[in-house]
């Protein structure tokens, strides 16, 4: 019998993640700090829960935030997960 896991990890979603993601590459802007601090990054994954983020640099992101796309959605998020230049992110 295949474990949860294992079916999991073959269908290219995290066991705890509810919904899977669908790979896209998206610009985005990271916005914090009243509006007044911006970063520029990419959106590698995204669901209707959250996101994959690549960021051009090693730089520290607060802990929530505003995602901005390109096309003008907006997202509240909270950085659940940062290794190196990825940040993964739930929406609030």
């Amino acid at each position: 019998m295949e474990s949860d896991r294992r079916r999991a990890k073959r269908a290219g979603a995290s066991p705890r993640r509810s919904n899977s993601r669908s790979k896209t590459l998206k610009s985005a802007k990271i916005v914090f700090n009243k509006n007044q601090s911006v970063i520029d990054c990419f959106v590698r994954d995204l669901s209707p829960t959250g996101a994959k983020l690549k960021l051009g640099d090693l730089v520290p992101i607060p802990k929530t935030f505003v995602l901005e796309l390109h096309d003008g959605t907006r997202y509240n998020c909270e950085r659940v997960r940062s290794m190196g230049q990825e940040v993964g992110v739930r929406f609030l």
